[in-house]
């Protein structure tokens, strides 16, 4: 029987948002970005960021989860909105990767500038198409609530709703999924979940102790999600930065009545199998009226490796852009 764990007072390993399988090939060595980094200057600092696509195609901005984890292992979705039509952006946000900071203070004000600060470089003042996973997704929400004339379009990839309802059960929902694959040996202690920097002790043996554990949870293979979770090294995850984040957004959430006033629409695409279903799709459809649905079969978080051409189709119809003079069959 999976073991039951204790209350957690902290997200257990929200980073799982934003991380997949490059290519289904298994490697064991640290990845990184495939395309050279841009930069631009951000309040005295340099922040980097990646684009694909052609110089003149519309923008795409991708936003991965955590908080606080990298973003490089996304670059298969933006390959494929590159594919699509599109010039996609996608960065480490501030205080992790490419972007890391020895202290970054008010994340997710800081992040949200960065974001408004890489888009006009890239965009000007443009409206882009907006993509967040997981956590990326709130993100996008906070962002477009700032700027909702800048966007053109949310697409949610296995998002958490604005309400977070679907992370009250995701403690034991980890939990259980791990006990199942695997059983009780080398069970992680409640301390291991601890993201407290007085409690962790070695925060890069911590964050590493966190992916290597909770992150297989995350893949309907469990060895699968194993093997990914090698890639990973500390510089990939803040502990600390992925707490402030959540306790950032819990403190000011953007709410269903806001979002509504926008003239933007929001496209859902996710996994049955996902560890926030069918609570967040649920949530979303009772208080927002979705551009596109798109539900896959046979995932849990990361479609692009777990089920890639079902999820490659499933992307190309929500954001495909229709020639000129041709209609569009959604808004």
């Amino acid at each position: 029987m999976p073991r039951p764990f204790p209350t957690a007072r902290y997200p257990r390993l929200m980073i799982a948002a934003s991380v997949l399988v490059v290519g289904g090939v298994v490697a064991t060595a640290q990845a990184d970005y495939s395309t050279p980094a841009r930069t631009v200057s951000f309040e005295g600092e340099t922040v980097r960021y990646h684009v694909m696509g052609e110089p003149d195609a519309p923008v795409a901005i991708l936003l991965g989860g955590g908080p606080g984890f990298s973003s490089w292992n996304l670059e298969p979705v933006q390959r494929r909105l590159a594919a699509i039509g599109y010039r996609v952006v996608l960065m480490d946000m501030l205080g992790v990767g490419e972007n890391e900071r020895d202290t970054l203070k008010a994340p997710l004000a800081a992040w949200e500038r960065q974001i408004e600060q890489v888009h006009a470089e890239v965009a000007d003042d443009e409206r882009v198409l907006l993509v967040g996973h997981s956590w990326g997704a709130l993100m996008a929400l906070v962002y477009t609530q700032s700027r909702p004339a800048a966007v053109e379009r949310i697409v949610m990839l296995n998002p958490v709703d604005p309400e977070r309802r679907g992370l009250s059960d995701l403690v034991v929902e980890i939990d259980n999924r791990r006990a199942a694959a695997i059983g009780d040996d080398d069970w992680p202690s409640e301390s291991d979940w601890d993201n407290r920097i007085g409690t962790a002790g070695d925060m890069g043996v911590h964050a590493r102790r966190q992916i290597g554990a909770a992150l297989p949870s995350y893949f309907l293979d469990y060895r699968q999600g194993q093997r990914y979770a090698r890639q990973f090294s500390e510089r990939d995850f803040d502990p600390d930065l992925n707490v402030r984040g959540w306790s950032a957004y819990r403190d000011n959430p953007v709410g269903y009545a806001t979002i509504r006033r926008w003239d933007v629409p929001i496209d859902f695409i996710g996994c049955r199998q996902d560890l926030l279903m069918p609570e967040n799709l649920e949530a979303l459809q009772a208080n927002l009226s979705l551009a596109r649905i798109e539900v896959l079969t046979g995932c849990v978080h990361f479609p692009w490796e777990e089920v890639p051409q079902q999820f490659g189709e499933a992307l190309a119809r929500v954001v495909a852009r229709p020639a000129p003079g041709e209609g569009s069959d959604g808004p």
